[in-house]
């Protein structure tokens, strides 16, 4: 806190104006966040994101039916963290989407992260029986992730398993498998995750490292905790 302020106070005496120090300690803090850590999202791509998302609104007012831009729509707002608003957009959309195993993803980790997961679970397995390796296990990911924040540790380790099968390059899977398994007990094959995590991603392209980055630091800050 003491940095903050005087790097403030430098920043404020030699540029003589108190919003603009503000602004260079903020485009500082995003750059070294995007560059080493990753918890902070991508402003660009969330003013995309609502440029998308006001076009999609304005469609559907004009066609309430329109299946593809309720669909679509639906995802973005879960993409933002909003899963009851985009719940709503996937039941509007879910009589004509009920063939698409994507669909029925979406909607089904939507209405698990509203607290229905018997629903949900139904809707992704059904998806999963149709594409078994849709989006490269990423439903076994998420629907495990939603048990883990249920503090259902037992439940979210087969998934996890699964996850891994299909995509066992994942510096988030390995974390949230290492986090599971340290949460069951397992303290050993709990750690070795944990420490395969970093290795994976430091052999990973830079193009997936921006997304990983965050993961990473989660598995070292849990390794120091149980150093």
């Amino acid at each position: 806190m003491l940095t903050k302020f005087l790097l403030f106070y430098i920043l404020y005496r030699v540029i003589g104006n108190p919003i603009a120090a503000l602004v260079v300690i903020a485009v500082v803090y995003l750059a070294i966040d995007r560059t080493f850590f990753g918890f902070v999202p991508d402003p660009f791509r969330a003013f995309r994101i609502s440029g998308r998302i006001r076009d999609l609104r304005r469609l559907i007012a004009l066609n309430p039916h329109d299946a593809r831009a309720l669909k679509e729509l639906g995802i973005l707002m879960a993409d933002r963290g909003d899963s009851k608003s985009a719940q709503g957009y996937f039941e509007r959309a879910a009589p004509r989407m009920s063939d698409d195993p994507e669909f029925q993803y979406y909607h089904g980790i939507t209405a698990a992260r509203n607290g229905d997961i018997r629903k949900g679970r139904a809707l992704i397995e059904s998806a999963l029986q149709v594409s078994p390796r849709l989006k490269y296990g990423e439903p076994y990911l998420m629907l495990a992730e939603v048990y883990i924040d249920r503090g259902d540790f037992k439940e979210a380790l087969p998934l996890l398993g699964n996850f891994e099968r299909i995509y066992h390059a994942s510096p988030r899977g390995l974390y949230q498998m290492g986090l599971v398994k340290l949460k069951l007990g397992m303290e050993k094959e709990g750690t070795d995750m944990l420490k395969e995590a970093i290795r994976t991603f430091k052999t990973s392209p830079r193009y997936k490292r921006k997304t990983e980055r965050k993961w990473v630091w989660k598995a070292r800050l849990l390794l120091r905790k149980g150093a």
